[in-house]
């Protein structure tokens, strides 16, 4: 298995796993548990399970990244908190193709900020993505009302994500270690807005096996596989593959929360398609020309 196909493999199962955060989490949030509180659970319960799992990895922090740690560690907390919130204006797949606005937003740093070049195809890409987003929305934007906070919440959020991915990229350490430590600080933050809202809770009985899936399913893998992901076929690339989370989301919404999926919405799923295959496929017919 070549690198480009095992980075490309990573990049779909996170998309896929990270789409399934939103129909958990609404499982959990309906029993009255809050968003803070959830969330909270969500990031302990993977730091506890990485550290009993990866000790040496985990409690091998370098001390001269604490700084880059915590801006990672806020934009993590910001693209969580901002995607929830968006999500109680707006649907829940709507506020997944809004935060989605996350990979132009990381393109424009790294152009600005490391002046990396972005080749044809993922430009390409990149314009196909964004058409399906607008599809996949069902040019829903109104300049007022619940719709206009909801979508500017979820532009907070990808772009809170966008901060994530560039400052996690360029560690040096292994990928459990910043998924530990990054866990670790939102866990934090949670915590304290919970209990300065008053909002922190045990859990009930019936959403233990959500609870469980949270960490390992919804967080650990996921977040692991972007990472290693990103230092095997780059951080752009992986974050338009992750494209695929809207379209998990709706999927998994008109699966186990009777939504529907409008016609317009269809053609988007079929843009976010095009997107990928005009990604890749412009990748190997050049790098099969320069073989030759």
């Amino acid at each position: 298995m070549t690198t480009e196909v095992k980075g490309l493999i990573l990049a779909v199962l996170s998309a896929v796993l990270y789409g399934s955060l939103p129909i958990i989490g609404l499982k959990i949030t309906a029993t009255g548990l809050s968003i803070e509180a959830m969330l909270f659970f969500r990031f302990i319960l993977s730091f506890i399970l990485l550290a009993c799992l990866f000790p040496s990895a985990v409690f091998s922090v370098n001390k001269k990244m604490f700084k880059q740690f915590c801006f990672a560690v806020l934009g993590y907390v910001v693209s969580s908190f901002f995607y929830f919130k968006s999500a109680e204006y707006i649907d829940t797949g709507l506020a997944m193709t809004v935060f989605f606005i996350y990979p132009m937003i990381l393109a424009l740093i790294n152009y600005v900020l490391l002046r990396e070049t972005l080749p044809m195809s993922q430009k390409l890409g990149m314009v196909f993505a964004f058409v399906a987003l607008l599809f996949l929305t069902d040019f829903k934007f109104h300049y007022q009302g619940n719709m206009f906070i909801g979508f500017m919440l979820g532009i907070i959020g990808g772009t809170g994500y966008a901060l994530y991915v560039f400052l996690t990229r360029s560690t040096g350490l292994p990928p459990i270690t910043v998924t530990a430590w990054v866990c670790f600080g939102a866990a934090l933050f949670f915590a304290v807005q919970s209990l300065m809202t008053k909002t922190l809770a045990a859990p009930p009985l019936s959403v233990v096996w959500y609870l469980a899936a949270l960490p390992i399913i919804c967080t650990v893998l996921p977040i692991i596989f972007f990472i290693q992901a990103a230092s095997l076929i780059g951080t752009i690339k992986t974050s338009l593959i992750s494209i695929l989370e809207p379209a998990t989301t709706l999927a998994l919404g008109m699966f186990f929360l009777s939504e529907q999926i409008t016609c317009v919405q269809a053609v988007g799923l079929v843009f976010m398609v095009i997107s990928l295959f005009v990604m890749e496929g412009m990748d190997l017919f050049r790098n099969r020309s320069e073989a030759k």
